[in-house]
């Protein structure tokens, strides 16, 4: 070995120094895309460091075996260093679309939501956009040899070689290759003989096709913001200018005009020169609303479901290249690589479909405040219905600024609810019936009148459960445990859970028994067969996810009905927010009894925001609405408030609840859920975690910390896999992080159980 240099060795893996000596270079820190919380220092190759840059993913070897993995760079340093360090082997993306500020809020989510921070960055971006979908690779020519060296061997020097040369000569820059062939007249030989010649070079860059949007006339409506909305956006500005993070809860009644003030606030931004993302639950819910905006907002970026890999990856470029100024979108969008962005609006805040179902389970809205926060800007969230988190924030944290819309624009009234008991309905009638006796009244005065109905009714098929009254036994999905649920156009039943189909049953399965069963409950099915046997002149249309297997069709529907060539409109929650329609002065909620209200805390809360944002949809161009709820629990607090909209009230007791049983806004909650095809061992396996968890907790002395369980999961067995869940509740969120990271660091949450899954923040107890 050399002694005269420090650095003695240099392969692909290592980078080896004397002992005792010094060396310096540029140094990456990489969070690999595996689940460890460590990060690894790797060297970056000379070849590499001038393209090298934060955010980009690179290849890796990790572990004493050297595996090789993908993970991205988080940090770049020039430092010195005295020990054995690996080098980067290659760099897999030639930019990056993860900023410092996205890397840090990958670390955040990372820290906050229990994950590794490879697999919180990986999350963060689209496949598509990694897999470069919807780019068209283009070859450019550009000269690598001088003139000299081409004069000496004029011989092999054409007259076409020579015109190609010497345009490339003339140009500062390479060349397009049908571009260059085409000025010249030359044909793709001519060149490939100079590429021999080591004359000339080609070059392939991966670029965006030329863009094809469709031209969209920008209107500007002639009415002005009133006084509420004025001072709203007042607000915001003034926090813009600022240059100041804060977070304001936009606290609207339905037909407040929330979405006016999300336009004008983000307008104003676009004037800074400003980007600006709106988030919405479901774009296919907002469908109004999105058309709405793509007529008021210039350079829109549109993120769904909807949209293929290559027409995502062609999006996300033009969005970090500024040509797109405002991202609208749901879950993904909240990651969208603007370089400038000075406004986020998170609409119907509330919405639990906020939530990511994957890992990391991030919620949507609290990823959208961080974001705010490290870039310095405000983000709005609006809601007529604001969860019990967000209103109490607003009234107990000085970040949080509380924005009242307490009326309808051009003061028009909220509509009438009327509160049906539906056991009074069925002792008259000595049987259940679908529809009370004063939704039918109503129903029919309307279409009398030529006005338009709603009917929400949030189960789908004909008949929630297959019974037989001899054994008393039910038709069960086998791999569930849950009710078959009858689907009468399709001669099924089927499990909503793992999509289980099967012919509607006859006679009873049990062997002793064979007696013919019984449909029993109703579904959405059902309900149109009744309306449609009541009232055989009006035109029905359905809206579920039976019927609405295409964004096209949910599409359609709406513009049939807003055309008025549907006069009654059935469906589930999906048409409970998001739609305004003039001519809807009734609205019905066939029955609005809560589902699984024994097991899920916020089903009292979540049954006031159902019954509000429906009844909202009745009344929005004419007054004297009239809105029927049928139940059979008229007596639950959320029922009573939401027949005068008394959101405050609502908020106020059920805030009063939630403190008395130490439940969120007042602690903060992580779910594990740990499944296994056999339930003994799902059930051994989890009490080891309680334990494990237990002694944890014990070390800490952490003040307000326990942990509840194990329980079987109310939906304790799923596609043939038994489920436990433990509760972990701290009294704030910063505890809960300390916790859950000592938990990591412990091995705690390691299991021989199929699956083990933490839910940090978790909105559903199912």
């Amino acid at each position: 070995m050399a002694s005269d240099s420090s650095i003695i060795s240099q392969s692909n893996e290592f980078l080896w120094v004397e002992q005792g000596q010094q060396s310096e270079g540029l140094i990456a820190e990489v969070a690999p895309i595996l689940s460890t919380d460590k990060t690894y220092h790797f060297n970056v190759p000379e070849p590499m460091v001038e393209g090298i840059e934060i955010g980009q993913r690179v290849l890796v070897q990790t572990g004493k075996r050297g595996r090789e993995v993908e993970g991205f760079i988080v940090a770049l340093d020039l430092k010195l260093w005295d020990s054995t360090l690996r080098s980067i082997e290659k760099c897999v993306d030639e930019k990056t679309f993860l900023s410092e500020k996205l890397i840090a809020l990958g670390n955040q989510i990372s820290r906050h939501y229990s994950c590794a921070w490879g697999l919180a960055l990986k999350a963060m971006l689209p496949e598509a956009v990694r897999k470069e979908s919807g780019l068209r690779s283009v070859r450019y020519a550009n000269m690598v040899a001088s003139m000299e060296e081409i004069e000496s061997q004029q011989d092999r020097l054409s007259p076409k070689r020579r015109a190609i040369l010497e345009t490339l000569q003339l140009s500062q820059e390479p060349i397009l290759v049908e571009a260059l062939l085409e000025k010249v007249g030359a044909g793709a030989s001519v060149l490939t003989a100079l590429v021999k010649c080591g004359w000339v070079s080609i070059e392939t860059r991966k670029e965006l096709p030329e863009p094809d949007d469709a031209i969209i006339e920008q209107t500007n409506p002639d009415f002005k913001l009133n006084a509420d909305q004025q001072a709203a956006c007042e607000r915001i500005e003034k926090m813009a200018q600022g240059n100041e993070f804060g977070v304001m809860l936009l606290h609207g009644v339905s037909g407040s005009g929330k979405t006016e003030v999300y336009i004008h606030a983000i307008r104003r931004a676009l004037a800074r020169g400003q980007q600006a993302i709106l988030l919405v639950p479901e774009i296919v819910l907002t469908t109004q609303l999105v058309s709405r905006l793509l007529h008021r907002l210039p350079d829109v970026a549109l993120f769904h479901s909807g949209l293929t890999g290559s027409q995502r990856s062609i999006m996300w470029r033009r969005v970090a290249s500024g040509d797109k100024k405002v991202v609208i979108g749901t879950r993904s969008a909240v990651f969208a690589p603007c370089p400038n962005l000075g406004i986020i609006c998170v609409d119907e805040e509330q919405e639990p479909s906020y939530k990511n179902l994957q890992t990391p389970r991030f919620h949507v809205r609290d990823v959208a405040i961080m974001r705010a926060n490290l870039h310095k800007i405000p983000i709005v969230l609006g809601s007529a219905t604001p969860s019990l988190e967000t209103f109490y924030n607003a009234h107990s944290r000085p970040e949080y600024h509380l924005q009242v819309l307490p009326s309808r624009v051009m003061s028009l009234s909220l509509p009438k609810i009327h509160l049906i008991d539906m056991r009074d309905e069925w002792a008259e009638c000595k049987q259940p019936v679908l529809l009370s006796r004063s939704m039918h009244r109503l129903l029919g005065e309307t279409l009398g009148r030529k006005q338009q109905a709603m009917m929400l009714l949030n189960r789908r098929g004909f008949a929630s459960r297959v019974f037989c009254p001899a054994c008393k036994s039910r038709i069960t999905c086998p791999s569930c445990q849950v009710g078959m649920v009858v689907h009468v156009a399709s001669k099924q039943c089927r499990c909503h859970y793992c999509n289980l189909r099967t012919p509607i049953p006859k006679i009873c399965t049990n062997l002793s028994c064979r007696q013919p069963l019984q449909q029993v409950g109703f579904g959405t099915q059902r309900l149109e067969d009744d309306v449609r046997g009541f009232f055989p002149d009006a035109k029905i249309a359905r809206v579920d996810s039976d019927t609405m297997t295409h964004r096209s069709e949910y599409e359609r529907i709406v513009k049939q009905f807003q055309d008025r060539e549907i006069d009654i409109l059935i469906g589930t929650q999906m048409i409970a927010k998001g739609l305004d329609f003039p001519h809807v002065s009734f609205v019905g909620v066939v029955d609005a009894d809560p589902l699984g209200y024994a097991t899920d805390f916020r089903m009292n809360e979540r049954l006031f925001q159902l019954v509000t944002q429906v009844a909202g949809r009745a009344g929005r161009a004419e007054g004297n609405a009239q809105v029927v709820v049928q139940t059979t629990v008229p007596e639950l607090p959320s029922m009573r408030a939401a027949l005068t909209h008394d959101y405050e009230t609502f908020a106020q007791n059920e805030l009063t609840v939630r403190e008395r049983a130490s439940l969120p806004p007042f602690s903060r909650l992580a779910r594990l859920i740990l499944s296994h095809p056999r339930e003994e061992v799902a059930k051994q396996e989890t009490d080891v975690v309680v334990g494990r968890i237990q002694d944890v907790l014990a070390k800490l002395s952490m003040s307000g910390a326990n942990v509840l369980g194990p329980n079987a999961c109310a939906m304790a067995r799923i596609r043939n896999l038994y489920r436990y869940e433990i509760i972990i509740r701290t009294a704030n969120a910063s505890d809960l992080r300390r916790l859950m990271a000592m938990l990591r660091e412990k091995k705690c949450l390691f299991s021989k159980a199929k699956s083990l899954v933490v839910d940090v923040d978790p909105v559903s107890f199912s």
